[in-house]
């Protein structure tokens, strides 16, 4: 989401521990709007073959990287600011056999604008930290200073370190797909224009890391109305290039958003009850049972949250039948224990 979407529909995005409140704004809901919004057609998506549970890092990085086999976008949801999702991309892009099938990874902590200076790091270049706080300082989000985490620029460094140690040819781009300051268009547009002209028009494969909710497939229908085009970017490519992308969303223990006085408590026994592993994390299918028919409430309620209106805050998903099945391809379970938080370094 970005500060422009929040203007319009006051909306708290909340993945991990960020949170982000917009401009209180009434919201007229036409039924052009309804209409554009209606979630993707699930018919589409693809069979993929995923082991029922891959446990632990090593074998999440093996899955995600047999998947490229099978589409060509991965889209590997994180919580903002967590150690957690920082350890695993890095040991996802590290793995020999990534650079094998994947030459572009496109992130949400990286301005359109700023590509020529990420391009001179990412190929080893010199860069000052004054020039390449650039890429992530003119996002849409760095009021907000999330991206001033160390974690964001230990990516960009250990992706230059892989690079190095790899023939030209070879390499790896990292693009930045939240649109910059002479950027108008909307997050969600921004990010699918760069996979289209960069990646998918060119037949590449890509690994796009975003805040988890951009890649649910569907919402709530009024909140996928107050929306208007974006309505995630894991459903607009579905809908221009259905069966092309694994969405893999995050799911782990979330205090309550501040705004909101009361929610559902998530159930993790449910997890744990039923996976034969109790290595953590452990990535598994939201197709397989009894998974698919979670609700998406319990789990994935503290994500979003509504602001708009006179009833208060509240979780975009109470009351929905909405279920983890119908919200993403996959997920990657964090399980209930404690999970650092790298705040962001002050003065970036």
């Amino acid at each position: 989401m970005s500060l422009r979407s929040f203007a319009a529909m006051n909306v708290v995005l909340r993945i991990g521990l960020t949170a982000i409140a917009g401009v209180a704004l009434v919201v007229s809901l036409t039924s052009q709007s309804l209409l554009r919004a209606q979630p993707p057609q699930m018919a589409g998506r693809p069979n993929l073959r995923l082991p029922d549970e891959a446990a632990g890092i090593d074998e999440i990085v093996r899955t995600l990287i047999s998947a490229f086999d099978q589409v060509d976008i991965v889209a590997l949801g994180e919580a903002h600011l967590r150690r957690s999702d920082s350890d695993l991309r890095i040991a996802l892009i590290r793995n020999s056999d990534f650079a094998k099938k994947v030459r572009f990874i496109v992130v949400e902590f990286g301005s359109t604008t700023e590509q020529s200076i990420l391009d001179r790091y990412i190929r080893g270049e010199n860069v000052s930290t004054a020039e390449l706080q650039h890429v992530w300082k003119t996002t849409t989000q760095a009021a907000n200073s999330i991206w001033d985490s160390p974690i964001y620029a230990e990516f960009f460094a250990a992706v230059r370190d892989v690079n190095s140690k790899l023939p030209a040819h070879s390499r790896i781009r990292v693009l930045g797909g939240d649109p910059g300051p002479r950027d108008n268009r909307s997050r969600e547009t921004a990010a699918l224009s760069v996979l289209k002209e960069q990646v998918l028009q060119k037949r590449g494969k890509a690994l796009l890391i975003y805040g988890a909710a951009h890649f649910y497939l569907t919402g709530p229908p009024d909140y996928l109305a107050g929306m208007g085009e974006d309505i995630g970017l894991a459903s607009k490519l579905e809908m221009e290039y259905p069966g092309r992308t694994l969405a893999v969303i995050r799911i782990s223990a979330l205090d309550r958003p501040p705004p909101v006085k009361a929610d559902i408590d998530p159930d993790y026994e449910k997890f744990d009850r039923v996976l034969k592993t109790r290595v953590r994390p452990v990535l598994l299918p939201l197709q397989r049972l009894p998974f698919r028919d979670f609700t998406a409430e319990e789990f994935l309620g503290r994500t979003l949250t509504n602001c708009r209106g006179a009833g208060g805050c509240r979780s975009v998903f109470k009351g929905s039948t909405l279920t983890l099945g119908q919200m993403a391809d996959a997920c990657v379970y964090f399980g209930r224990g404690p999970d650092a938080v790298v705040q962001p370094t002050p003065g970036g």
